[in-house]
C-alpha cells in the first residue's frame, strides 16, 4: 500500500472513532431540555444516560471477539450503521423508554467502533514512530467525547428543534463516513492484534492485587465525576439562570475533557503515585466546589470546580492506565477487561443513585452525598497506598 493511501485509510478510521465517541456524548447538554419538554424526572434521565454504558459493557463482555473473527473493517462499518440508526431513533424518540433504547444501541455501536478502530488504526498507522499509535488513538477518543457536548449544545440553542436537529446532523456526517469506510483497504495481519478480543472471563490476579484495586477504583472515581457532569450538568446548571444553558452545559463538559487531555500530555514526567494522589485530591475538592456554586449561585465556584475536576481527572486517570498496563504485561491481558468493567461501574450506579436523590431530596443534598462517597473512596485509596507502600 502506498503511504498516501495508508494515510487516507488512517484518517477515515480516525474520523470513525471520533464520531463513535462524539455521537454518544451528543445528548449530554440536551438532558435538561428533555426534562422540561417531556415532563420527566431526573431519575428517568439517569436511566437514559446509563443505558449507553450498559450497551458498552454488554459489547465488551460478549462481542470483543468479532473483530478478530471478521476483521476491523466489517465491524467499523457495522458500528457506523448502528450509530446512524441510533441517532435517528434518538431524534424520533417520544418517551424515555425509546430514548433509553436508542442510547443502548449507541452504546453497542460505540463498543464495536472503539474496539475495531484501535486495531485498524494500529494496522494502518502511516507514520514512522509506531509507538505513538495508541497515544494518538487515545487523543482522538478524548477529542470526540469533548466535541460531542459542545456541538450538541450549540445546535440545540440555535435551532427550532433542539431535540432532533443535533442527531440528524451527526447522523448525516456518520453516513458520509460510512460510505468512505467501504473503500478502506484492510490488512489481514492478525498478529498485530495484541489486545484481548475474546469473551471476557474473570482473571485470577496472582500478584499486584492492591495496585489493581488502586488503579480500578481511581478510574472509577474519574469516570463517576465526569459522568455526573455529562448526565446531570444541565439539571443543576439550570439553577444558575444562565442564558444559552445547553451551550454552557456542553461547554462545561467539553472543557473538563480538554483540560484532562492537556494535563495528561503535560504531566508525563510526573511521578505516577504523586500524580495519582494529587489528582484524586483535586477531584474531591472539585466536587465540593460544585456544591458551593449551587449554594451561592456563584459561577466563579463552578468555574473552579470545572478546572479542578479537569486537572484532577487527567492526573489520576493517566497513572491508572499506566499501572494496569504494567500488571497486564506481567500477568494476563484479560485483566484489562476486568479493569474496564470495574471502572465503567462508576458511570452507572453512582449516577443512577444520584439522579434518584435529585428528585427525592434535592440537588444540593444529592451532590453532597455523591461528594462524600467520592471522598470516602479517595481516603481509602490514599490509606491503601500508604499502608501497603506501593511504588511505581
Amino acid at each position: 500500500m502506498r503511504p498516501s493511501l495508508a494515510l487516507v485509510d488512517y484518517v477515515i478510521l480516525a474520523i470513525s472513532l471520533c464520531l463513535g465517541t462524539l455521537s454518544t456524548a451528543l445528548a449530554s447538554p440536551l438532558y435538561s431540555l428533555y426534562i422540561l419538554d417531556w415532563h420527566i424526572t431526573t431519575t428517568q434521565i439517569g436511566y437514559a444516560f446509563i443505558a449507553y454504558m450498559f450497551g458498552v459493557v454488554f459489547t465488551l463482555m460478549f462481542f470483543n471477539h468479532l473483530t478478530l473473527k471478521y476483521g476491523f473493517k466489517k465491524i467499523v462499518i457495522s458500528g457506523l450503521v448502528l450509530i446512524v440508526l441510533g441517532l435517528i431513533y434518538s431524534a424520533l424518540a417520544q418517551n424515555i423508554v425509546e430514548l433509553s433504547l436508542a442510547r443502548f444501541m449507541l452504546g453497542v455501536a460505540s463498543g464495536f467502533i472503539n474496539t475495531a478502530t484501535i486495531v485498524g488504526l494500529n494496522l494502518n498507522y502511516p507514520f514512522q514512530n509506531k509507538m505513538n499509535s495508541a497515544k494518538i488513538s487515545s487523543i482522538i477518543t478524548v477529542f470526540g467525547f469533548a466535541l460531542g457536548p459542545i456541538i450538541g449544545g450549540i445546535i440545540a440553542d440555535n435551532t427550532q428543534f433542539p431535540l432532533k436537529t443535533p442527531y440528524y446532523i451527526i447522523s448525516l456526517a456518520s453516513t458520509i463516513t460510512l460510505i468512505f469506510c467501504f473503500f478502506i483497504r484492510e490488512k489481514n495481519n492478525l498478529e498485530t492484534n495484541n489486545i484481548s478480543l475474546k469473551y471476557w472471563n474473570y482473571p485470577k490476579i496472582k500478584s499486584n492485587k492492591n495496585l489493581f484495586l488502586v488503579s480500578s477504583l481511581s478510574a472509577f472515581c474519574c469516570f463517576s465525576i465526569f459522568s455526573l457532569y455529562a448526565a446531570l450538568a444541565g439539571t443543576f446548571l439550570s439553577n444558575l439562570s444562565l442564558e444559552k444553558n445547553a451551550t454552557f452545559t456542553g461547554l462545561s463538559i467539553s472543557i473538563i475533557l480538554l483540560i484532562s487531555a492537556i494535563t495528561q500530555l503535560s504531566s508525563k514526567k510526573m511521578q505516577e503515585f504523586f500524580s495519582l494522589k494529587f489528582g484524586l485530591k483535586l477531584i474531591t475538592i472539585g466536587c465540593f466546589l460544585l456544591i458551593l456554586s449551587l449554594v451561592t449561585h456563584n459561577i466563579k465556584y463552578l468555574t473552579c470546580s470545572i478546572l479542578f475536576i479537569g486537572i484532577g481527572h487527567g492526573l489520576a486517570l493517566a497513572p491508572s492506565y499506566y499501572f494496569i498496563e504494567k500488571i497486564v504485561n506481567h500477568e494476563t491481558s484479560s485483566i484489562f477487561s476486568t479493569f474496564l468493567l470495574i471502572s465503567y461501574q462508576g458511570t452507572i450506579w453512582p449516577i443512577l443513585i444520584t439522579s434518584y436523590l435529585f428528585d427525592k431530596i434535592g440537588n444540593i443534598y444529592a451532590l453532597t452525598i455523591f461528594s462524600l462517597f467520592i471522598l470516602a473512596i479517595v481516603i481509602f485509596l490514599l490509606h491503601l497506598i500508604k499502608k501497603t507502600g506501593l511504588k511505581a
